[in-house]
């Protein structure tokens, strides 16, 4: 999958973009703060309808503007689409996401455009705290499957209202009754996404485990670390589990007014010979082991769509040296469309790159 034209209205910095995109690699160059950043933002958003860098819609509108349009043409080979998002943030925000003139869900956009962000920022995948990790494994699931990322939403809102109802029960017992609902909902709801991420990781780490050896001959190890225990291999043995933890930690939980367990509060385990890279790890080893799980994240996604996600890469190979830039090059040349930016071309650009200068929000080939 690629795609080969993009329009921006009123996105960021761009009042009025329309670019034609080349196949294969393009590079786009540029001073800091004229839009390289903003361009791979737009791509990613066409792919998930959110944003790798702001949690808030509104930021991503031209200063002033009530909204703004990111729309482009993709070609998955024989089959082409156009597709279009309008999306106003004031009062409110409000979407309309359309695919060849068609009214779509934006649970069909991963499918149709699917593509991988990486910037410097992912090192915190790596040196980052637990919720790093699980945002990380959490935006693969929801890609995948649209479910999950509603069962997430509903999960975050019970752990949320048993929260309340813990610290009320502390000190009103009239409250026990509702904490044993909750009690059901949050084990059905936790256990199925435990064992969603488990399965992931179950694939992830084996081809994180062969991108980490491509690119530093080294191995590593990746294992997902849950509040309930080591992992059964059903999802009824994880519901049972879950269930059976919430039993047992219910005097301690009622005490301290927080829900203790749940797949709010699991890691994921990222090591080598037994030492974690968050402290361990030289700088060099964080960089190549984030690379490898981006690479894994590459082909989960390309199994799950039957297609070569887009690879937008953020300032990354000028943060590389010369060898594992080249790892990423040849990972690149695999049959992916991929769009870099840089500050500058020195010891990046490819005689194979297409090149383009960005600068005060509009972009020319070179």
């Amino acid at each position: 999958m690629r795609f080969s034209f993009l329009y921006l209205g009123n996105f960021r910095n761009y009042r009025r973009l329309e670019l034609a995109v080349p196949e294969g690699a393009s590079l786009f160059i540029g001073k800091n703060a004229q839009g390289k950043t903003n361009l791979l933002e737009a791509f990613y958003y066409l792919s998930s309808l959110n944003s790798p860098r702001s949690e808030k819609e509104s930021d991503l509108a031209y200063w002033g503007e009530p909204g703004f349009t990111v729309g482009a043409n993709v070609i998955d080979g024989q089959k082409q689409s156009t597709v279009k998002i309008e999306t106003q943030v004031t009062p409110s925000v409000r979407r309309r996401i359309s695919i060849n003139d068609r009214s779509a869900k934006r649970q069909e956009l991963p499918g149709i455009c699917p593509c991988v962000y990486f910037s410097p920022d992912d090192l915190s995948i790596v040196k980052g705290n637990a919720s790093v990790r699980r945002g990380f494994i959490d935006s693969i699931l929801s890609r995948k499957d649209p479910v999950y990322a509603k069962e997430l939403s509903k999960y975050a809102n019970t752990v949320s209202r048993r929260n309340m109802v813990l610290k009320r029960a502390k000190e009103d017992r009239a409250w026990a009754e509702s904490l044993r609902s909750l009690d059901q909902i949050l084990a059905g709801l936790g256990s199925e996404i435990i064992y969603k991420r488990f399965m992931l990781i179950k694939d992830l780490a084996e081809l994180a485990r062969t991108s980490y050896k491509f690119i530093s001959g080294d191995e590593c190890d990746i294992r997902y670390v849950s509040t309930i225990g080591d992992l059964p291999g059903t999802l009824e043995d994880t519901k049972v589990m879950f269930s059976q933890n919430l039993k047992t930690l219910a005097k301690e939980e009622l005490a301290r007014g927080i829900t203790l367990v749940g797949p709010h509060r699991d890691d994921v385990s990222i090591c080598f010979d037994g030492k974690t890279f968050r402290y361990f790890g030289s700088q060099g080893q964080q960089r190549s082991m984030v690379l490898a799980l981006k690479m894994a994240e590459a082909r989960i996604l390309e199994d799950a769509f039957n297609t070569k996600p887009v690879l937008l890469l953020d300032d990354v190979l000028s943060e590389l040296d010369s060898d594992r830039r080249k790892k990423v090059v040849d990972f690149c040349d695999l049959g992916y469309q991929v769009l870099l930016t840089s500050t500058e071309a020195s010891g990046i650009q490819d005689s194979t790159f297409s090149t383009f200068i960005v600068e005060g929000g509009s972009v020319r080939p070179v």
